[in-house]
């Protein structure tokens, strides 16, 4: 019986692949779950999940050429490049620009 009490009460653990992680990643940026809902809903635990977007997002953001990754936007007004929080791009930029006008 303690046996059985043990079992329920801890959790299996589950190892992913890279290419499983990245899509879980994935999943959860093309979501407006918080990550408490998610990791529940997806059997995560969340500091699991923090740690699996510090290791692969330092790998999304490495680029040879200087320039950081962002999500391109269109608008019907002038063209918009990208919007980052509060910030609108209308053209590329260096990286060490964005990180001056963010700091």
């Amino acid at each position: 019986m303690e046996q059985g009490a043990q079992n329920a009460g801890s959790r299996t653990r589950v190892v992913r692949t890279e290419e499983q992680i990245l899509k879980l990643l994935e999943e959860f940026e093309a979501n407006t779950y918080s990550v408490k809902d998610f990791c529940m809903l997806s059997d995560i635990n969340e500091a699991t999940f923090y740690s699996w977007q510090k290791k692969y997002r330092s790998k999304d953001n490495e680029d040879d050429n200087g320039f950081s990754s962002i999500e391109l936007v269109s608008g019907d007004k002038p063209q918009l490049f990208a919007e980052i929080g509060n910030l609108k791009l209308y053209r590329e930029v260096p990286a060490e620009y964005l990180k001056t006008l963010l700091s």
